[in-house]
């Protein structure tokens, strides 16, 4: 059964917390005011794998307008910015 964390108890015992879900397996849902916002779940739990992560990180590589990736993140906010 998952146990319940509030957001603020989450962020002062967030090692402590990964420790248990970690090692024992425990589940937590953290709540923002009372409502369940997220579950911290054991990975395996989740069937989650870091295969095709490394794969993510070359996404971009055969792409021509992405060559320098820090003029393109500003040319992109300037583009999307409301105050032209």
């Amino acid at each position: 059964m998952a146990q319940m964390v509030s957001i603020k108890d989450t962020r002062n015992k967030l090692a402590e917390i990964i420790d248990q879900v970690a090692l024992v397996g425990d589940v937590f849902v953290v709540t923002k005011f009372g409502k369940p916002k997220a579950m911290i779940i054991p990975i395996s739990k989740n069937k989650l794998s870091t295969s095709g992560i490394e794969e993510s990180f070359g996404a971009w590589v055969k792409r021509n307008d992405i060559k320098n990736s820090k003029k393109w993140a500003e040319d992109l906010r300037v583009k999307m910015s409301s105050r032209q």
